[in-house]
C-alpha cells in the first residue's frame, strides 16, 4: 500500500509539472517555422495617387503586428492600404510580427513612390516668358545653383533688366530633381516637416514688383540632353505694391 500511494503521488507531481511546461520553439516547429519564413508583400513602386499595399500573411491565432512606417505612422492590422501614395509615404515599412512561444519575427521592406509624369499643354521657346498682361521676357542666361537668399537649389533666367526663378524644396539641395510633375508653394520657404518634395517656389521682378506663384500649380521638370528643364501654363502670380496685382506666365526654361 505505501507503494502505491509513493507512486499514485509522483504520477500527479509528475503530471502537474508537465502540464504547467511552456513548449519551445523546437517543441512546435510549425508555428515557428511559419513565423520564421514569413516576409512582407508591397507593390512597390507606385506613382503618386495609386494606391499603397503592403502587409504579411495572417498566421492566426493570439499574435500581434507591430509597423513602424515612415514619418513613425504605427499600426497593427496584418495588412494595410494607403488609398493615395504620396512621396510622404517612400521609405522603409518594418514589422515585428510577435507569437508568445517563438521569438519575434523581424522583417522590412522599402517602398518606392514615383512622381507623376507628363508634359504642359501650351508650347512655349526655350528660354522664353509669356505673360497675359505684362511684356514678355527672354532670358539669355539659364543657370543652375543655391540661392543665395534662401539656400535652396534655383533654376534662374535672366535677360536684360527682367528674371524668373524656379525654387525647389530642400530635398534636391544636393541633388538633381527627377522628373516628373510638380506643384506651387506660395511663400519661398518651405515646411521643413513636409517630406512631399515635389515642391517649387515661382517668383519674378517686373515694373518694380515683385511677383510669387500662387499654390498648388502644375509645373513639369524634365531633362534635356543632360540640362535642367522647367515648363508651366498659365502660372498664376500675384504682386504688391500697396495694391494687389495678378498676371499669369507661361514659361519654358532649359539650363544652358
Amino acid at each position: 500500500m505505501y507503494q502505491l500511494r509513493s507512486l499514485l503521488v509522483f504520477i500527479t507531481a509528475s503530471l502537474f509539472f508537465f502540464s504547467c511546461k511552456k513548449q519551445s520553439a523546437e517543441e512546435e516547429p510549425g508555428t515557428c517555422a511559419v513565423l520564421n519564413n514569413i516576409k512582407i508583400a508591397c507593390n512597390s513602386p507606385v506613382t503618386i495617387g495609386e494606391t499603397i499595399k503592403f502587409g504579411a500573411p495572417e498566421i492566426g491565432g493570439y499574435r500581434i503586428y507591430s509597423w513602424i512606417e515612415p514619418n513613425n505612422f504605427h499600426d497593427q492590422y496584418p495588412h494595410e492600404e494607403i488609398s493615395y501614395a504620396e512621396l510622404k509615404n517612400e521609405g522603409w515599412y518594418y514589422l515585428a510580427l510577435s507569437v508568445s512561444e517563438c521569438e519575434t519575427k523581424v522583417d522590412s521592406v522599402y517602398i518606392d513612390v514615383k512622381l507623376q509624369q507628363g508634359t504642359p499643354a501650351c508650347t512655349v521657346a526655350n528660354n522664353t516668358g509669356n505673360y497675359s498682361n505684362l511684356a514678355d521676357d527672354s532670358y539669355s542666361s539659364v543657370s543652375k545653383g543655391i540661392d543665395p537668399s534662401f539656400g535652396e537649389l534655383a533654376l534662374e533666367g535672366s535677360g536684360s533688366y527682367t528674371n524668373l526663378t524656379v525654387l525647389f524644396h530642400p530635398e534636391w539641395r544636393t541633388k538633381e530633381p527627377e522628373d516628373g510633375i510638380y506643384t506651387t508653394i506660395n511663400v519661398p520657404s518651405f515646411d521643413p516637416v513636409d517630406y512631399n518634395y515635389n515642391k517649387v517656389y515661382i517668383s519674378t521682378v517686373k515694373q518694380s514688383i515683385y511677383w510669387g506663384s500662387y499654390p498648388d500649380q502644375q509645373v513639369y521638370v524634365s531633362h534635356v540632353a543632360g540640362k535642367l528643364q522647367v515648363r508651366f501654363c498659365s502660372l498664376k502670380l500675384g504682386g504688391n505694391n500697396g495694391y494687389s496685382y495678378t498676371t499669369q506666365v507661361s514659361a519654358n526654361l532649359v539650363e544652358k
